[in-house]
């Protein structure tokens, strides 16, 4: 990949170009884009936009969102889109371990006020707000960290062990009533389409048994780096 361009604005939005064989959304109305948004478009079909604000000043606010979710999951890979979205604050290339946790922090940016991710059935989107930008080089570095995120999660053995406890507990937390009524109206909503067996937080019989190749192979199925 060459050298990050340091984009001197207020908001940078990724939108990562989903694998071949992704089935499309039917057809929706466009919303009006800002005049003041610029759009791009880089050789690797990854699209850009970046708006410019003044309020607060010398602030930014960083976006990467790709269009895999709970969706591309086979049936023995449910919870695979979610899991792996924790695994991206668990160590990647160039931030190892609580890297880029620890990098954030220490530039005054805090995980889970600042710095979160969700995923959903269709797409899974991380973000990082309010990042001060008091240093030359910060953009180059959050760039950097959203590179990490589209292709470079470590997946390590040991991270992954860990974060199947953080999972089951998620689940147990959110396995209340109106979860479950949730669940079951989407079985009836969605009826003979792939959004009545995926809740996204999946299987946990899945999660607690799957191997770090079947998540890595998931990952770079979906989710595909291409340099520019």
């Amino acid at each position: 990949m060459k050298k990050s361009v340091l984009i001197r604005a207020a908001l940078l939005c990724l939108l990562a170009v989903p694998a071949a064989g992704q089935v499309p959304a039917g057809p929706q109305e466009k919303m009006p884009l800002d005049g003041e948004v610029r759009v791009g478009r880089l050789d690797n079909g990854m699209t850009y936009y970046i708006r410019h604000y003044d309020n607060p000043r010398q602030r930014a606010d960083f976006f990467i969102a790709h269009d895999v979710g709970a969706l591309q999951e086979e049936d023995d890979q449910n919870g695979l889109a979610h899991f792996l979205e924790h695994m991206a604050f668990n160590g990647t290339k160039h931030f190892p371990g609580k890297g880029i946790l620890n990098y954030l922090a220490a530039n005054g940016v805090r995980f889970g006020y600042n710095v979160n991710a969700y995923t959903s059935r269709d797409r899974t989107v991380y973000n990082v707000s309010n990042v001060p930008l008091v240093r030359e080089g910060l953009v180059d570095s959050l760039l950097l960290i959203l590179h990490d995120w589209s292709y470079y999660i470590a997946c390590e053995p040991g991270e992954i062990e860990s974060e199947r406890g953080v999972i089951r507990e998620e689940w147990r937390r959110g396995n209340d009533a109106r979860s479950r009524m949730a669940r079951k109206s989407a079985e009836v909503e969605y009826d003979g389409s792939k959004y009545a067996r995926r809740d996204v937080i999946g299987d946990m019989e899945i999660v607690n048994s799957f191997g770090r190749q079947t998540l890595i192979d998931f990952y770079h199925k979906w989710v595909r780096y291409v340099a520019v």
